[in-house]
């Protein structure tokens, strides 16, 4: 592909460059290079790629884009732009032909449900007969068939070879969940969205963004990057009864649907029945479906309106939502056979630790005991674990705190600034071992008693300072179970 391809879309301030060079790959890992490549140079938070561009043209590299001075060997072709970051999202759109512009793109953001969604709008788009591609936490697949596995929202390069691929297949809509990480990082900066969805902002990741001010800035470059690039038409669908509704919005001027259960909006659920299911009215629509817990009910309004905003017919969305059974770690019950019930979830803020623990107060129906297991990540917001070891005193009737991922932390030492509050409260156990605690949780079950297990929902490792450890919280209820 010519350099001058590559670039297209982006201030450059070099203009001497030689347009014609043709380039066969592009990335800014300089352990990637191969010849004839385009290195992008970007100033990381931990690394400064500016450090690698010698290694980088040794291995082949032709070109290099780096946003500040730095020494580039003799017979490269150095680019200069504003922002290496944002220049690489642009020129992996341009170099994968900008496949998002052939796509329907759906975002999804937001703290808490952005995965529930993302499979809920799967199966109502595939009920209308397209062919969906999904992106997210995951994984990134079509129908069953993962093609990548990594970040909720790939970096920018993978992320743009995975539209490529998923239009090469025949793919007409995608289903992504956009992070705020991948938002302030410009990951998806290239990509043409048609419809985004915001769900909620609740705290978490204040270790990368510091201040909530900050994280609600990042969720808002979704919405106001819509329509910006080759697409008109678009839509944003927002929970009306967040409190951060009303400003996540910015400067996007397109057409707004909002969804609600308390505040007035263009879809509010009412004669709301939550148990063992959910049921709730909708305008004409009414919808049922096989999930747990009161939060679900947002998210099926999130899927519903898009359905609906893309024209599909209502009866095809009420059934489609219906069909839904489970999502994979949320809110997933494991069938033991046991006289008690287990449930295992990925709720690892404060606000959807409390929600999980609501809906399993719900289906209490016999008054057993809930027992929760827990733990909350290293290298984290540390300022939620007091939170969250609250949140979980008050709602459950005994509490085992545990490890997550401790990444490069002292697992003990992130389990005592959890429960720092609580030390002395009886119902408290301190299991640094996962699978223990989880085998202790269901030792101690007795008939009619619910045991949660969050945190992790459908991960299958630990991070234990770069090791990866294998533990899958459904797997391990089996195991010792034997179900």
């Amino acid at each position: 592909m010519l350099l001058k391809d590559l670039l297209s879309g982006i201030k450059v301030k070099t203009t001497d460059f030689p347009a014609k060079l043709k380039i066969s790959s592009i990335t800014c890992d300089s352990r990637k290079v191969s010849p004839n490549c385009l290195f992008v140079a970007i100033p990381g938070t931990k690394v400064d790629g500016t450090k690698f561009i010698k290694s980088a043209v040794e291995k082949g590299a032709r070109a290099v884009v780096l946003e500040k001075e730095a020494d580039v060997p003799e017979g490269t072709v150095k680019i200069l732009v504003d922002d290496a970051r944002s220049a690489f999202a642009q020129i992996a759109a341009n170099y994968y032909g900008n496949p998002s512009q052939d796509l329907i793109i759906i975002g999804i953001t937001g703290t808490n449900g952005k995965t529930t969604v993302t499979y809920l709008i799967e199966a109502i788009l595939k009920a209308a007969g397209f062919t969906v591609g999904v992106i997210g936490t995951i994984g990134a697949r079509i129908g069953a068939e993962v093609i990548a596995e990594g970040l909720t929202t790939p970096s920018a390069d993978d992320l743009q070879e995975i539209l490529y691929k998923m239009k090469k297949r025949g793919v007409s809509h995608v289903v992504m969940e956009v992070s705020s990480h991948a938002l302030a990082q410009g990951r998806v900066i290239g990509v043409d969205f048609d419809l985004a969805v915001f769900t909620n902002l609740t705290q978490d990741h204040l270790d990368y963004h510091k201040t909530m001010d900050a994280y609600l800035a990042d969720k808002r470059k979704l919405f106001e990057g819509l329509g910006k690039l080759a697409k008109k038409k678009t839509f944003a669908i927002i929970n009306a009864d967040d409190a951060y509704a009303r400003n996540v919005l910015g400067k996007y001027s397109g057409k707004v649907i909002t969804y609600s259960i308390e505040k007035p909006s263009n879809l509010k659920a009412t004669n709301l029945k939550v148990g063992e299911g959910l049921s709730f009215g909708a305008d004409d629509i009414t919808v049922n479906s096989e999930l747990l817990g009161l939060f679900n009910i947002y998210n099926l309004l999130a899927a519903v309106q898009v359905g609906l905003a893309l024209g599909i017919d209502q009866q095809v969305v009420q059934e489609a939502v219906k069909s839904i059974k489970v999502i994979p770690g949320r809110m997933e019950e494991i069938k033991t056979g046991k006289s008690f019930r287990v449930f295992v979830d990925f709720a690892h803020t404060p606000d959807a630790l409390e929600k999980v623990l609501k809906a399993a107060q719900t289906l209490n129906t016999n008054k057993g005991k809930i027992i929760l297991v827990f733990g909350c990540p290293g290298e984290r917001d540390r300022t939620k674990r007091p939170i969250m070891g609250k949140i979980a005193v008050e709602n459950a009737d005994q509490v085992i705190a545990t490890t997550d991922d401790p990444h490069s932390e002292n697992p003990e030492n992130i389990i005592e600034e959890v429960t720092v509050d609580w030390e002395t409260d009886p119902r408290l156990s301190k299991v640094v071992d996962r699978r223990q605690a989880i085998e202790k949780a269901l030792r101690i079950a007795q008939p009619n008693d619910i045991v949660l297990i969050a945190g992790r929902g459908h991960e299958k490792y630990q991070d234990f300072n770069g090791k990866k450890v294998e533990i899958n919280d459904r797997k391990v209820v089996k195991d010792i179970l034997g179900a």
